[in-house]
């Protein structure tokens, strides 16, 4: 198996510059302070990884908490547990936002922080989603699919946009600012008011849209206009993302087209999930959580694909191994539309479900705990400890 990290990349590493763009508002003037503070809790001997380890185990408490109340998305849980989505996920953005702090406290800042602290995001970014979903009671629908498929799409560009700019850029409105600071509110008001507020029509919150011009709008509940909300806003953030890109090409002296194809591996996974569930209502209905835990995996591998690449110089990433059960499963779920058979039906999909959960966790673990050891060994550094420096 080819390395993760070719040896003539990793000298790359040791001139790779972490830069960021943050034009968020309320970081600047409402939680800039509360960051600086927070950071001062930590002890010095304590890695900047470490931080973002625990804040993502976090959102993986919150996530235990939901399979035992809300396994299917509709439940009514009891009060406390909205609280603790809520607490569990501020205490995951707040690590998260000044684990990098305490990177630069410790005087340990390095790719390897990076690479870190964006892996733990790409896998918790569809679990939060789901999150939601249960909260809201949006349940097992193509709803919850919308929001979590959005989520991804924002963080791919994001991250494909880093690549080619060599720059992060958090806009007025971003996932880990703005996006937690709502998700931590509207569970907490969840949590006072009951799953039954998001219920209510938005129609019935704007009383000066005429009766007779609702009766012939669709139905829409204030949990599916925060869903149609996203999907309004992420059209602006992709064309901004593609507009950066070509920019970036264009000082570079590189090809635009090139660099927009790079948007190819993830829309081809994005489409094929979709045709999936399209053909396999079934598993759409009764078990998308599993499905798409494995398309969380899937999806963090393909983003840390191209994280790695990005902090080594490496060649942008196309299609991957990850890619395998994904149009596999496809297929066999859109055989009958060509007038073949399953080799996976019913519960045996269900079974097929896990296999492919099984393999992207598997195969995700090997990647990154080779490519921290790889880093680590190159850099000499640890990853959740910090090294002592020799005499």
């Amino acid at each position: 198996m080819a390395p993760y990290i070719p040896q003539n990349y990793l000298p790359n590493l040791k001139k790779y510059k972490y830069q960021a763009i943050d034009k968020s508002l309320i970081s600047r003037y409402v939680l800039a302070e509360y960051w600086n503070q927070l950071v001062k809790v930590f002890p010095l001997t304590m890695a900047a990884n470490m931080v973002t380890l625990l804040g993502s185990v976090h959102v993986l408490i919150a996530m235990a908490l939901n399979h035992i109340y809300a396994p299917n998305l509709v439940e009514t849980c009891p009060r406390w547990v909205y609280f603790a989505y809520s607490l569990c996920v501020w205490i995951y953005g707040s690590f998260d936002a000044v684990d990098g702090k305490q990177a630069r406290r410790t005087g340990t800042a390095s790719p390897l922080g990076e690479l870190f602290d964006h892996g733990c995001d790409s896998l918790v970014v569809s679990l939060v989603m789901v999150l939601f979903a249960s909260t809201s009671q949006l349940g097992e629908t193509w709803w919850t699919v919308a929001l979590v498929f959005f989520a991804l799409t924002n963080f791919y560009m994001s991250t494909m946009e880093e690549y080619h700019t060599h720059v992060l850029f958090l806009g007025y409105f971003s996932g880990p600012v703005e996006g937690i600071l709502a998700f931590s509110l509207s569970t907490l008001a969840t949590g006072f008011l009951g799953p039954q507020f998001w219920a209510t029509s938005v129609y019935d919150l704007v009383p000066a849209i005429p009766a007779s011009l609702v009766a012939h709008l669709p139905e829409l509940s204030l949990a599916k206009m925060i869903v149609v909300s996203m999907g309004l806003g992420l059209i602006p953030t992709v064309l901004t993302s593609f507009s950066n890109i070509a920019k970036a090409c264009r000082q570079q002296g590189k090809s635009v087209v090139g660099a927009y194809a790079d948007a190819i591996p993830f829309t081809a996974s994005i489409c094929s999930v979709t045709v999936w569930l399209r053909a396999s209502p079934q598993i759409l209905h009764e078990h998308l959580v599993v499905f798409l835990m494995f398309v969380g995996f899937a999806f963090s591998y393909i983003v840390g694909r191209v994280i790695v690449a990005h902090v080594t110089g490496a060649p942008f990433p196309k299609l991957n191994r990850m890619h395998i059960p994904i149009f596999l499963g496809t297929a066999n779920a859109a055989a009958p539309w060509f007038g073949l058979t399953k080799l996976f039906d019913g519960q045996n999909e269900l079974l097929l479900i896990w296999l492919c959960l099984a393999y992207t966790a598997i195969q995700y673990a090997h990647f990154a705990l080779e490519v921290i050891d790889t880093i680590c060994t190159y850099l000499n550094i640890n990853c959740l400890t910090i090294k002592k420096k020799s005499d």
